[in-house]
């Protein structure tokens, strides 16, 4: 195909200028989110519910491109459409792509090397960027070298969490450094999230540090020769665990810069697979605790960039936590949490929809929310919260305030009514943003704002100041 001159790409207007903090993820999970005739036929069958999408395809996702966008998204997640047909363990598990059996191919089932191409260079030119979902800790049975002639040591190791997985490093080492570096340079991606990263970590070495290392170089050397996307190299890890626990393992070393933030999920959204829950047991000061330092809530370092969440495709979706049918409030206040967090976050495909997970059958609780994916709200409810979670995510998009600089806190009462004013300042940009929380409907006089500011209960406003 007849591919862009990459130097002709300009910068987008609110492009994050290579700041991890500015990122906000939209997760797809391909299997199961659109399937396009125009694509590739897809899978019949997959883990997760029965009579949901199970043919998902690529061309599926390039026709998203423009819901993604509206919604403020400046990055989409792929999860892993490596080949894994023929993969050990059956089609539900190839159709997941999380049991590659050659890294170095795209699932037919999926799409071809076109379909990525096109669907890399549609985002780019939509201003924004595209993360593969890689697996470097296990396999469903690749027998083959690597393009430059590595290869997997499959014995079964154990890591720093006592599981088993079948890499073993550091005779695995190269074959992943070329795996990392093999879709940027050629499909010019922009980065990884890295499933069951604590995989790597094993016998008191931190495996992270070395692909890490090779991912800048390669993006260094791109950069270097003038290339505007393949530069990036963001890299986030799923090490489902408290904040002591991922420090511990993945962040450990200068190994990777971000992980997702299972603390902070829990903290406003609930468990990852309990629904007894919905979060924010204590008001407003969970909100002022999952914007404080890393350090504050447990993380070695504040250098280090958890990337908060509210579901994915791994637990039961955001509206199952706390679900009525007549409010759909109770989403919109985490989806403002969400964009004013000063870090990166990830939203995950139907949740801007309050689409549900509980009541579908044929799922378990760690597949339940790999329903089918829709582009258009289904009824006044959900077209509702579209509207929101895209105001609030734009906002975040638009002013960096929302996502780094100074932040002040403001908690108080107007009679009943616990409000808490958050200030964000941005010195680099002298963006000024005010987000506004309460728990019952209240008229609140904010300083900066030139007119008394109405709030719905767990509606929270945002205001830019200047």
């Amino acid at each position: 195909m007849n591919k862009k001159d990459n130097s002709e790409d300009k910068r987008w207007e609110g492009h994050p200028a290579e700041d991890y903090r500015g990122l906000t993820m939209y997760q797809v999970m391909v299997g199961s989110f659109i399937h396009s005739e125009n694509g590739a036929e897809g899978y019949n069958d997959m883990w997760g519910p029965d009579n949901e999408t199970k043919d998902g395809n690529l061309q599926g996702v390039i026709e998203a491109l423009p819901h993604i966008k509206s919604l403020g998204a400046n990055a989409v997640w792929l999860t892993p459409i490596f080949d894994s047909s023929g993969a050990e363990g059956g089609e539900k598990l190839q159709a997941s792509g999380y049991f590659a059996k050659n890294y170095f191919a795209i699932d037919p089932h999926f799409g071809t090397e076109d379909d990525l191409h096109e669907l890399v260079d549609k985002a780019h030119e939509m201003g924004m960027y595209v993360f593969l979902d890689g697996v470097f800790g296990h396999h469903g049975g690749v027998d083959k070298l690597s393009p430059e002639g590595h290869c997997i040591d499959s014995t079964s190791t154990k890591n720093e969490r006592d599981e088993e997985g079948n890499v073993k490093y550091p005779e695995s080492l190269e074959y992943f450094k070329e795996v990392a570096t093999y879709w940027i340079d050629k499909f010019e991606i922009d980065g990884w999230r890295l499933d069951q990263a604590y995989q790597l970590c094993q016998n008191g070495h931190n495996y992270w540090c070395d692909i890490r290392k090779a991912v800048q170089d390669i993006c260094d050397r791109r950069r270097s020769e003038g290339k505007i996307w393949g530069v990036l190299g963001y890299m986030v890890g799923e090490d489902w665990s408290d904040a002591g626990g991922i420090s511990g393992r993945v962040y450990r070393d200068g190994g990777l810069v971000s992980a997702f933030d299972f603390d902070g999920k829990e903290l406003i959204s609930g468990p990852m697979s309990d629904l007894s829950t919905g979060g924010l047991q204590n008001g407003w000061d969970d909100v002022i605790k999952i914007y404080s330092k890393p350090t504050a809530r447990g993380y070695c370092s504040d250098d280090v960039l958890p990337n908060l969440f509210l579901s994915n495709h791994d637990g039961f979706r955001l509206a199952d936590h706390f679900y009525d049918a007549e409010n759909e409030i109770n989403i919109m206040t985490r989806y403002a949490i969400l964009a004013g967090y000063p870090g990166p976050v990830t939203m995950y495909y139907g949740d801007e929809f309050g689409d549900l997970s509980r009541d579908v059958e044929g799922a378990q609780p760690d597949n339940a929310a790999r329903t089918s994916g829709h582009l258009i709200a289904d009824d006044e409810r959900s077209a509702h919260l579209y509207n929101y979670v895209a105001k609030v995510i734009n906002f975040r998009k638009d002013n960096p305030a929302m996502w780094r600089g100074n932040q002040e806190f403001n908690r108080y009462k107007n009679g009943e009514t616990e409000v808490l004013v958050v200030t964000k300042t941005d010195p680099d940009s002298d963006n000024k943003v005010v987000m506004i929380f309460a728990d019952k409907d209240t008229t609140e006089i904010v300083p900066g704002v030139p007119y008394p500011v109405e709030v719905r209960g767990y509606v929270p406003e945002l205001i830019k100041i200047n």
